[in-house]
């Protein structure tokens, strides 16, 4: 029997969605301590990203998603309809269940991934969607997310994707509030379908959460690229471990379903 994550429940759903009416972009429904980062785009190329210094401090974005919001929906050809679904993104074992949030075309105003230093279109993309997720039933701080950049051509690409994959080794000081941070190796996602694509991804951990001591963030973070589009996934545990066989992580089958929605 494969171990699973232990998810840190809470009694009743509102902890999730929260009572503000503000509105942001983590996709958590409530006002928690994000390592998401705000900062403005800068206007240069994927190939200088690296050289360049991020913002003082990460900062989170609470939006609070309503139970009852619809998903806009779009024809077969755009990137809103090329998202993962809540039925399609994994949960943390077999009893996880996820819900759509929110649905925008877009990043917001800060960079979406939690090692990300710019926004996707300060590198190069020309269509940005993001989808935000929130758990079914009660799973406190638990969260996950999609964006897919579209770019001119399979050259760009392929830059961009390199660039976001360094930035993982550049990640500890955007966490440098945790008392713990641990930054997991790049693992390769097979997705079966020759040169023209790849995947990857890596687990950052780090803690512990406000109240809980004994917990951590479990933050797992995917890429993928099908010729000239880019997925990048997140999803975020609260819990005490995160114990799965090599290969069956939920964010490996996110990112080879993603991979499958872009034709891979």
């Amino acid at each position: 029997m494969v171990a699973r994550a232990r998810v840190r429940t809470v009694l009743v759903l509102v902890a999730l969605v929260g009572g503000a009416t503000g509105c942001g972009d983590d996709g958590t429904g409530r006002a928690e301590e994000s390592p998401s980062a705000g900062q403005s785009s800068p206007s240069q190329s994927a190939s200088s990203t690296e050289s360049q210094s991020p913002s003082e401090s990460p900062s989170s974005e609470a939006p609070s998603p309503s139970p009852s919001e619809t998903v806009p929906t779009a024809p077969a050809s755009t990137g809103l309809a090329r998202l993962l679904s809540g039925r399609q993104m994994p949960g943390f074992n077999e009893s996880f269940r996820w819900r759509v949030a929110s649905t925008k075309r877009g990043e917001g105003r800060a960079p979406f991934g939690t090692c990300h230093r710019f926004a996707m279109t300060s590198i190069g993309a020309e269509e940005v969607a993001v989808r935000r997720f929130v758990p079914v039933g009660p799973a406190e701080g638990s969260s996950a997310s999609h964006l897919l950049a579209d770019f001119a051509d399979e050259k760009t690409a392929k830059r961009v994707y390199a660039v976001l994959t360094s930035w993982r080794a550049q990640c500890r000081d955007r966490l440098r509030r945790f008392d713990r941070v641990e930054l997991g190796g790049l693992q390769t996602v097979d997705l079966s379908a020759g040169a023209r694509s790849g995947g990857n991804w890596y687990l950052l951990t780090y803690g512990p959460p406000p109240g809980d001591p004994d917990a951590g963030y479990f933050d797992a973070q995917g890429i993928t690229r099908v010729g000239d589009t880019i997925s990048v996934l997140q999803m975020r545990l609260v819990g005490q471990d995160f114990n799965y066989l090599p290969g069956e992580e939920p964010m490996v089958a996110a990112v080879q379903t993603a991979a499958a929605k872009l034709g891979a």
